[in-house]
């Protein structure tokens, strides 16, 4: 019992220094009127990025990976071309999202408030599978482990917010495998060998 309890102090303790480690990078989207809207990335250090748009139904719209580290991007997006519907904007820095919705219609361009998301930290030492996450949105998680001939391992985590687990691995017969983290939304996958 107190290993798992010192288990669990070292997992919130990474999850702290994880927390306040991670970019923090800046996302603002301007409508400049019913059609444009200028979207405006800062961060903290020179970082490569992702950003992309993409439609209710998954379409991606918009793509755009960074050649270069900066810490600085703007540009002018025109979306007089694009259905009237919901889209989300996304962009990628490093182990952190940020989110916006983003409502386009004749009426003009409506941007939603932006959500903050960051990647979970698998670790494997020593036969143990270390996990933390923080599941903002609270979402059923489950982890599942797979080798070369399917499915090997499962286990429901519940939707709590701040996820901090770890597992023995010692049972398992030596060689590669792959850790997914599931939720309804999100799938997150470590590989590891044994």
């Amino acid at each position: 019992m107190k290993t798992v309890k010192f288990l669990t102090t070292v997992m919130a303790l990474a999850i702290v220094a994880v927390a306040t480690a991670v970019e923090k990078p800046k996302m603002n989207v301007v409508p400049v009127s019913e059609d444009r809207a200028v979207v405006s990335i800062l961060n903290g250090v020179d970082a490569l990025f992702e950003l992309s748009i993409r439609a209710e139904d998954g379409e991606l719209v918009y793509y755009k990976q960074a050649s270069n580290p900066s810490n600085t991007y703007q540009k002018v997006f025109d979306f007089k071309n694009i259905e009237d519907g919901n889209y989300t904007m996304d962009l990628r820095v490093n182990d952190t999202r940020l989110i916006k919705d983003i409502a386009i219609s004749s009426n003009g361009i409506v941007v939603g408030e932006s959500k903050m998301r960051i990647d979970p930290y698998f670790a494997f030492t020593n036969d143990v599978l270390k996990l933390t996450y923080l599941n903002f949105d609270q979402e059923n998680l489950n982890l599942i482990i797979y080798d070369k001939n399917g499915l090997v391992f499962e286990s429901k985590l519940g939707k709590d917010f701040n996820v901090a687990t770890g597992f023995d691995l010692s049972a398992l017969a030596a060689g590669q495998y792959e850790v997914v983290l599931s939720s309804m939304n999100n799938d997150f996958s470590f590989s590891l060998e044994k």
